[in-house]
């Protein structure tokens, strides 16, 4: 899918009367897990995943791989 609306992992901002915002702004809550090294290896500085910003109104560049229809 090129656009998260409607996927698990959307967190969609809204009004104080609990409405989706006309901004259509949002965030993705999916959680990259590393996998974990071996004893012998290390992090000289640990990954971060960037980004996550979505938005309803806009198009991804992409499909996204994870993306997973809310139940």
């Amino acid at each position: 899918m090129k656009n998260c609306t409607g996927c698990k992992w959307a967190q969609w901002a809204v009004t104080k009367s609990g409405k989706l915002h006309p901004s259509g702004d949002g965030k993705c809550l999916f959680m990259v897990a590393l996998p974990q090294l071996p004893s012998c290896m290390y992090w000289i500085q640990g990954p971060k995943a960037h980004g996550g910003y979505i938005n309803r109104h806009m198009e991804l560049e992409r499909d996204c791989p994870y993306y997973y229809l809310a139940e």
